[in-house]
């Protein structure tokens, strides 16, 4: 059977899918915690660490599967990935104790992270310049629609099947599928493997942390994922607790301010395709995020937090979100090509250890009055992303084009 070409709709589609697995199995569940607490004896609190160890596992896993990447080949790696997150799945849908499903959710974790990085690793293998910022937008795209419907759809399967651990069978039959496609349509994408020893290992991750341009980029992309979780998990606190609105309504509202990240990243494609630089789109972005959020910031002084003005505006900054990841995301990998999966495990392992922290300080510091919690914690990580972007990224692609520019120059 004839794989899909990477310049086909399919191939895309099929990578944006695999990067939606982490949301489907984070965002499905939200709705169902009370259910699950009570199901197993526990309080909500307690049941909503199985958000948490998702996440650790999410972080963590790309570290070691990364680098395997490299070393094997992303099909094998991405095989298994996707085919444990369908075992694991299944084996938290039958757990009788909160420990069990908490180890399923680990484990979960592990191998959604890993599917990830080696799609945005794969991308890099197959695609560059436009071309490849063009493609991780269009998986951005794709993995911006499932925050959107996961936790809608989360309640329908729940509600069909009278059950929560019905959302992990979900899970584990969506896995299962996606290993099948994958494995009839996907073809290896490394050209050339490289040696994988913890030496060479510990060489590449070194490489990337030392180098200005990466490292720049993983920490933009790091701090903007912090302050769109400031958001996520500000969000319900600040509209439910403090401005009263149900839980329904709180639904629409997020996945009406969700959309921006699906119109950023369409905004991107479109835009990359007609010769606009990724500078300038992630500048454009960058402005978009730390405005919307110094903007929040003052209506929270100001006293002005109220629907109609948090939710336009953080809309915003989704739309700026949108538009940075995907340049930035290839912007990080242009010097890494080698070590493209390790590179991308180091992005995902930072971004995620970035956002849960900004998320754990939102709700701890949130007093149940005002919104600055969320705000302040959004314009910290706004600010600073770009802070790093202007200081830091943008003097070291000036510096490495000027080098370029000067041997094309000696070589003709």
């Amino acid at each position: 059977m004839a794989k899909f070409r990477p310049h086909s709709f399919a191939f895309i589609l099929l990578l944006g899918s695999l990067v939606t697995l982490a949301s489907f199995a984070t965002d499905m569940g939200l709705p169902v915690l009370g259910a699950t607490a009570e199901s197993l004896g526990v309080s909500p609190g307690t049941a909503a660490l199985t958000l948490s160890v998702f996440m650790a596992g999410f972080a963590l896993g790309p570290l070691f599967f990364g680098p395997l990447s490299d070393g094997y080949g992303r099909r094998p790696i991405l095989l298994t990935s996707i085919s444990m997150f369908a075992v694991f799945g299944g084996l938290a849908a039958f757990s009788r104790s909160l420990n069990a499903l908490l180890a399923w959710r680990l484990l979960m974790g592990a191998s959604a992270g890993a599917c990830q990085v080696t799609v945005i690793a794969m991308v890099r293998d197959l695609f560059t310049g436009t071309e490849a910022r063009v493609k991780q937008s269009y998986v951005n795209l794709a993995a911006g629609v499932a925050p959107v419907i996961a936790p809608t759809v989360g309640v329908a399967i729940a509600s069909l099947f009278g059950t929560w651990r019905a959302i992990y069978g979900a899970l584990a039959v969506g896995g299962t599928l996606l290993t099948t496609i994958a494995m009839l349509q996907l073809a290896e994408s490394v050209r050339q493997r490289s040696a994988h020893t913890i030496v060479t290992a510990l060489s590449s991750y070194k490489r990337v942390l030392s180098h200005p341009i990466t490292f720049g980029y993983v920490m933009v992309i790091a701090l903007n994922f912090g302050c769109l979780f400031a958001y996520v998990s500000g969000s319900s606190l600040v509209l439910i607790q403090l401005l009263h609105v149900s839980r329904r309504m709180y639904g629409a509202l997020f996945a009406v301010t969700s959309v921006g990240l699906m119109i950023g990243a369409l905004a991107s494609a479109r835009l990359s395709r007609r010769g606009v630089s990724h500078a300038a789109l992630i500048s454009w972005g960058l402005g978009a995020i730390v405005m919307s959020a110094l903007v929040l910031l003052a209506l929270t002084f100001a006293g002005w937090i109220y629907v109609w003005t948090l939710v336009p505006i953080a809309f915003v900054g989704f739309v700026g979100q949108g538009i940075v990841r995907p340049n930035a995301t290839q912007g990080a990998l242009d010097p890494m090509a080698s070590i493209a999966g390790l590179a991308s495990a180091v992005m995902s392992g930072v971004q995620t250890l970035t956002g849960a922290l900004a998320s754990a300080l939102v709700a701890e510091l949130f007093d149940g009055r005002t919104a600055l919690a969320m705000t302040g914690m959004m314009a910290a990580c706004g600010v600073c992303s770009g802070a790093v972007y202007v200081a830091l990224v943008r003097p070291a692609e000036r510096a490495a084009h000027a080098g370029e520019l000067q041997i094309s120059h000696f070589t003709h």
